[in-house]
């Protein structure tokens, strides 16, 4: 007897709602300054995605996946250490550099939420696990670190470009990206999210999980890169919309959303999302662990970030949503100082 395959979750980027760039002419790894004609075509398709949807995905941006898998790898043996050993490394609440057990930090209060960290901050060796308990942890993660963040650079000024600013005006705000001296609030995060425990007790209500992997926030920063191993439970509340979406998978891609800060900045026209990760249905999916990377972009803690001109209007589009602004930021007139908002909100979800 012929039995069917499980149909496949409908996803937004399986409807082909997802805005893809294409980077091919942009050589990650190096800091060498792309052609601007490049530069100005990326920042036209990247505010109009991020105007448009709050997402992108980003391809051909020279990042290899064997240093993902490398770094996924690392972390992996970092969870398997005693957690004698790993107590060593928990984050420091001052540099927020430092590993993050489950539990230390908590977005929903009503679910437990399945999630392994370590946030990179600093890149000195001697901020890492020691050669012997994890071999290579900064031989892997230090070359990937520089990778995001000169990619986060040209995406700085592909935006800066499309925003009527020089180039070098938001390169200018973001100097101090994992420099290490406390100036700039960026971070790499390797996030490992293990398989959900089967149910011991009676048949888990699906409707409301007992777990969950990420609870529903969005993300205090500029943007944030985005680099996942599988399809994992990624959903969204796309801008104007009250229901969570599956985003998908595309194997290779780097997913760029705003942050809180960005959609602060430009009064909500690249609106921040509301995203969670959720336990994928289906036992298989379940069973499976997942990994990724994300790297967070902030402006310098000082940095003031200049007026912008009128904002262009790359297709017809409703108008923007009234712009409020968020309880924890401090904003006055287009002068917002980030590291105070910053730690606002690790306040609040740091145990």
């Amino acid at each position: 007897m012929c039995t069917m395959a499980a149909p496949q979750e409908e996803t937004l980027l399986s409807r082909c709602e997802v805005p893809i760039i294409d980077l091919a002419h942009i050589v990650a790894g190096t800091d060498g300054c792309p052609m601007k004609s490049v530069v100005r075509r990326i920042g036209q398709q990247l505010f109009a995605a991020l105007s448009g949807k709050g997402l992108a995905m980003l391809v051909n941006h020279g990042i290899a996946e064997e240093k993902l898998k490398a770094v996924y790898a690392d972390l992996d043996n970092f969870c398997a250490l005693p957690e004698g050993c790993q107590a060593q490394y928990l984050r420091n609440p001052v540099s927020n550099h430092g590993y993050v057990r489950p539990g230390m930090e908590q977005f929903d209060s009503t679910k437990k939420e399945l999630r392994h960290s370590y946030n990179i901050t600093s890149l000195s060796a001697a901020a890492f696990p020691a050669q012997e308990e994890v071999p290579e942890f900064p031989q892997h993660a230090v070359p990937l670190a520089h990778d995001l963040t000169n990619l986060s650079r040209v995406l700085l000024q592909a935006l800066a470009y499309a925003f009527g600013l020089p180039p070098a005006t938001l390169l200018g705000c973001h100097a101090g990206m994992l420099r290490s001296d406390g100036v700039n609030e960026s971070s790499m995060r390797l996030l490992y999210y293990p398989p959900v425990p089967p149910d011991d007790g009676p048949r888990e209500d699906t409707r409301n999980p007992a777990y969950t992997r990420c609870g529903a926030h969005a993300d205090r920063c500029t943007f944030t890169l985005l680099a996942q191993d599988s399809d994992g439970g990624l959903e969204v509340k796309l801008n104007g919309s009250e229901k969570w979406q599956a985003v998908g998978h595309l194997p290779g891609a780097i997913l760029v959303q705003t942050g809180e800060l960005l959609a602060s900045w430009t009064t909500n026209i690249l609106p921040a999302l509301m995203h969670r990760v959720v336990v994928p249905s289906g036992a298989y999916a379940r069973a499976r662990a997942r990994h990724c990377v994300a790297f967070f972009c902030h402006p310098d803690n000082d940095a003031t970030l200049p007026k912008l001109p009128q904002l262009p209007i790359l297709a017809p589009a409703p108008p923007p949503p009234v712009f409020t602004p968020h309880t924890h930021l401090t904003l006055h007139h287009r002068l917002l100082n980030a590291a105070h908002h910053l730690h606002k909100r690790f306040r609040e979800t740091y145990a």
